[in-house]
């Protein structure tokens, strides 16, 4: 899954004439105000979490950060009365929630049957980066600018588009060697591509991690949102097991289905824990994935909905994570993978900002 910073203001006219500025997309919270602090995981995976972000704030020359997030672990350890705590975090933090109501989904590293060489079976092909692909920060270009990645090829000089999920499908990309596996689940597959990360279980046991490596840059549609522009499940039931029973019981639509999401997504064989945007190991239940422009990398937060209340660091992003909305990341495995798929909530995310202005952390 990849990063950002946070401002978004427009001005718009008044009936009398006067320019008026828009509301914030944050909002500041005394502390008195918060909800009771308590977390519902245990404190060594905060820790963790936090202890994996503190070489990204130390290279932004961010220490306020790191010494409010050690703080903020002292505190917890140390104060298990919500009102201590609150009074506590108002010290150290200047706190704000996202105004508008949180969307909260989460995901997980899939785990697919996979094998070096391909048969009659193992026929879908994981594909390593292509040499002509090409990313493009116009950032980088424009300072002005606030658009996103863009990614493609060149041609006579210029970018265009690379090729769609079908094209990939239909061969595009075949005889040029970019094939790290093979699997038997075209479905594990797109999800694979969605989630960005996972494990490839071999024939005889070994698993090995593919971490992404890039995508081809063309627009991301969810499966959820194919099934419910067709009118074949309601607006918000599109779960991932109900996906699953679907695909299941009409397999001849399953091709036609996972090809409305023209997004394609490369990978590269690599062992250890699965890395966010941010260039550092997620840890299960702790790290989120935001909009960098509205949740700027590395922040501390508070994340309160029916099925979460805890800590959380921002270390991942994605494409579809677009405004108001957190992804959480859950693990691997069958149980996170079914937890992930059923989740869909509203919620409220706390920022726990430190004092003056906050830095954009960069991956290296």
């Amino acid at each position: 899954m990849t990063v950002r910073a946070l401002a978004l203001a427009t001005l718009v006219l008044s009936t009398t004439g006067c320019a008026r500025r828009a509301p914030g997309p944050l909002v500041p919270v005394p502390a008195h105000e918060l909800p009771p602090l308590l977390d519902d995981l245990d404190l060594t995976s905060l820790e963790t979490a936090i202890e994996r972000t503190v070489p990204v704030w130390e290279r932004a020359g961010d220490v306020g950060s790191v010494a409010a997030a050690r703080a903020l672990l002292e505190t917890l350890a140390r104060e298990p009365d919500p009102r201590a705590r609150r009074t506590a975090i108002g010290r150290l933090f200047r706190p704000v929630r996202v105004r508008e109501p949180l969307l909260v989904t989460a995901y997980y590293e899939p785990e697919l049957a996979a094998r070096l060489r391909p048969d009659a079976s193992f026929r879908h092909p994981i594909y390593g980066r292509p040499p002509d692909l090409v990313d493009v920060e116009p950032g980088a270009l424009d300072a002005g600018c606030r658009c996103s990645m863009l990614a493609g090829r060149l041609q006579g000089g210029r970018l265009v588009p690379y090729p769609s999920r079908a094209e990939i499908e239909g061969g595009a990309l075949a005889g040029r060697g970019l094939e790290l596996a093979w699997t038997d689940d075209p479905l594990g597959l797109f999800l694979l591509h969605v989630q960005g990360s996972g494990r490839l279980r071999l024939a005889d046991g070994r698993l090995v991690g593919v971490r992404y490596a890039g995508t081809n840059g063309r627009a991301y549609r969810s499966l959820a949102q194919a099934l419910v522009a067709r009118g074949l499940a309601p607006a918000g039931r599109a779960t991932l097991p109900a996906i699953r029973r679907y695909l299941a019981a009409h397999p001849a639509e399953q091709e036609a289905l996972l090809a409305e999401n023209e997004r394609y997504t490369f990978f590269r064989l690599a062992g250890g824990e699965p890395v966010g945007s941010l260039g550092i190991a997620l840890t299960p239940g702790r790290s989120i994935a935001a909009d960098a422009r509205l949740v700027p990398p590395g922040t501390v937060a508070y994340l309160r909905t029916p099925s979460f209340t805890r800590f959380v660091v921002s270390q991942d992003s994605g494409a579809a994570i677009v405004g108001a909305r957190a992804d959480v990341f859950l693990g691997a495995g069958p149980e996170a993978e079914e937890r992930a798929g059923q989740t869909s909530e509203r919620g409220t995310l706390y920022l726990l900002r430190v004092t003056g202005e906050p830095r954009t952390p960069t991956r290296e």
